[in-house]
């Protein structure tokens, strides 16, 4: 028997037979039959719907395997439902569609559908469990063989869910878990590529399920609903809720290659749904997800668990209950269809935002300021509101011109090496602190020295650079500010009371802009972020850089990403407001005179444009110029 698969991890990206292959797909429950899809069998529905995902062009469906379903007695494989899920797949392929299938589910729209026999015991701890679990994934496997279209299987949806205490698990004891569930698959498939889907707090909180815990995996597969995302976002329309998806996507680069395998929003209204799908979508693209899958085809006829305790999960089909598309289907998509031009070109930014190694750890003591994965979420949109190009390093900054560290409340002897390494190569490391003990990055970097805390933030009420002036919500970073006293550095920013809070340091060939104050943990207050030009703090220090944004626009709620993989000399344009904007585009030229382009882009939308001419570098934009419409 043929057991060939034909998708591969390579170059950073998907692949299927040798050529690019971006996910265009949607998450799948059979509107009838609900989560009852292997008991209440109707393969003439899956039959239909896969026809119809098809039609509009989409390449992927995910489909959830109920654990009690597969096997409803311990040690008992239900060989009837293992024959319904080869030929659900057998469905899939005949209508050209590629299968995720979420191996473990037990989680589900907020409701655990346990196993009858599990009795509470440990889902990743309890011996007995684990290899039941490794039997059922190796019985999957043979059921897959010779089955060409399965992309992944994916481990778990949201598996921290299914045991309260998982998020205090041992990291190694959940990497040992997918490492070895991993091999059993590819016990019979071997190149089988494996993931397991996570919630924002695999990224935003403490639990060790997440893209820095995930060695034993072929892809990162990424959740992130912005109504239950832990940090301030103000609603579904505002900047930074379609910005979420996009910074996961970034943080899991880090790691491996990030798939995005639920995306929507929920409690919102059709049009505001379509927006926050249209700006998401594309921007996770533009950013380098592998793809994108929605949530989900359809509304839910079905009042069968878990839609009797939760019914509002009935009801965020991309289709209503007649089948008929709800508009953010038109919006979801024109972005899947441009994917391939969506995608970022092979080269890296110039700017490095650094995860410190404990960047994700809250030890839970009072030594402990808490996850620094928040500081790092603003970090990142300070510096696409600035238009400066990103990428998120877990390792190594050396070799990029600026490396932004935000917000550290616990540094490690390896991140200062890392990051002295970097200035001493040339690098400007902008470095700000979040606990003036365990986050002081010590005075041959800092150019400074602690004197003492204080728990008096009178007279420390904002930084003043030269005219410049940020205000610092000590309250809201929940830290207690430092005195310090300045070595071998240059004092850039002041408080009101005239210590200092910014401070220059020559290290090497580079330098370090260090801040004394929890610049971007503090902006985590609902409205703060849009609130004033805090960006303008990151635009000095890119300037100390000596870096230039390669196109820009006065307008913040914009993100402009260029080069991109079809073509690096286009970019892509997403207003991540909800209103229009109408923003002039500055592209910096070899003679250095700007090229200047108007653009006007309605709320949450994108658009690929392409740079001007070379040859045009110092006309004015013709009126005939025109944005290429995507």
């Amino acid at each position: 028997m043929n057991h060939r698969l034909s998708f591969e991890v390579r170059d950073g990206g998907l692949w299927r037979d040798g050529t690019p292959f971006p996910v265009a797909g949607v998450d799948y429950h059979p509107s009838a039959a609900g989560c009852r899809i292997w008991t209440d069998w109707d393969p003439s529905a899956l039959r239909r719907d896969f026809r119809a995902m098809a039609d509009t062009g989409l390449n992927t469906v995910r489909i959830f395997l109920f654990w009690r379903d597969f096997e409803p007695t311990a040690g008992q494989h239900d060989p009837v439902v293992f024959d319904r899920l080869r030929t659900a797949v057998d469905l899939a392929a005949e209508a050209g569609l590629a299968c995720v299938l979420s191996l473990l589910t037990i989680w589900m729209n907020g409701q655990r559908l346990d196993l009858p026999w599990r009795r509470g015991r440990g889902l990743f701890d309890d011996a007995e469990l684990l290899e039941r679990q490794r039997a059922y994934a190796r019985r999957v496997a043979v059921a897959l063989h010779g089955a060409g279209n399965v992309l992944a299987v994916d481990l778990g949806d949201e598996i921290a869910n299914v045991d309260p205490g998982a998020a205090r698990l041992p990291r190694d004891t959940v990497a040992a878990w997918q490492t070895g569930l991993a091999e059993a698959l590819r016990e019979e498939l071997p190149g089988l590529l494996v993931t397991q889907a996570n919630d924002a707090s695999g990224v935003l909180g403490a639990a060790p399920f997440g893209p820095d815990n995930a060695s034993g995996l072929d892809l990162i597969a990424l959740h992130g609903f912005p109504t239950w995302a832990p940090v301030s976002i103000e609603s579904t329309s505002s900047y930074k809720a379609s910005n979420l998806v996009p910074f996961l996507v970034r943080y899991a680069r880090a790691f491996g290659v990030p798939l995005v395998d639920e995306l929507t929003s929920y409690g919102t209204d059709e049009a505001t749904t379509a927006a926050y799908l249209r700006a998401a979508t594309a921007s996770a693209l533009g950013n380098g997800a592998a793809g994108v899958l929605a949530w989900c085809w359809q509304d839910i006829a079905s009042t069968e668990e878990p839609y009797q305790q939760r019914p509002g999960e009935r009801f965020v089909g991309l289709h209503r209950l007649d089948g008929t598309p709800r508009p953010a289907m038109a919006g979801l998509r024109e972005a899947l269809r441009a994917a391939p031009r969506l995608r970022p070109g092979p080269g890296r930014a110039p700017v490095a935002l650094y995860l410190p190694e404990r960047a994700r750890i809250d030890g839970g003591s009072y030594l402990d300021t808490g996850v620094g994965t928040v500081a790092t979420f603003y970090a990142y949109l300070l510096l696409k509101r600035a238009h400066l190009d990103v990428d998120i390093v877990a390792g190594d900054p050396t070799g990029y011109r600026l490396v932004v560290c935000p917000s550290v409340g616990h540094v490690t002897l390896t991140d200062l090496d890392r990051l002295g390494r970097a200035a001493r190569h040339g690098a400007t490391v902008y470095y700000s602190m979040a606990d003036h003990l365990h986050g002081f990055p010590g005075s041959a970097l800092a150019g400074a020295e602690p004197v003492d805390y204080t728990l008096l933030a009178a007279g420390r009420e904002h930084v003043e650079w030269d005219a410049d002036r940020w205000a610092i919500d000590w309250a809201a970073a929940r830290v207690r500010p430092s005195v310090l006293a300045v070595t071998t550095g240059q004092v850039l920013g002041r408080y009101p009371d005239g210590t200092p809070a910014l401070v220059r340091n020559p290290v090497g060939a580079g330098q370090v802009v260090f801040c004394a104050a929890p610049f971007e943990r503090q902006l985590d207050v609902p409205g703060r972020l849009t609130a004033a030009a805090w960006e303008g703090l990151y635009r000095r220090v890119a300037a100390l850089a000596g870096l230039a944004p390669e196109v820009e626009c006065a307008d913040p709620d914009v993100e402009i990403l260029p080069g991109r993989a079809a073509d690096p000399h286009e970019v892509l344009l997403v207003n991540h407001a909800p209103t229009v904007r109408r923003v002039q585009l500055r592209w910096r030229t070899p003679a250095g005179r700007p090229v200047c382009q108007e653009v006007v882009l309605d709320g949450k939308d994108w658009r690929l444009l392409a740079r001007p001419p070379e040859q045009r570098h110092d006309e004015a934009p013709s009126h005939h110029e025109q944005p290429v419409p995507h």
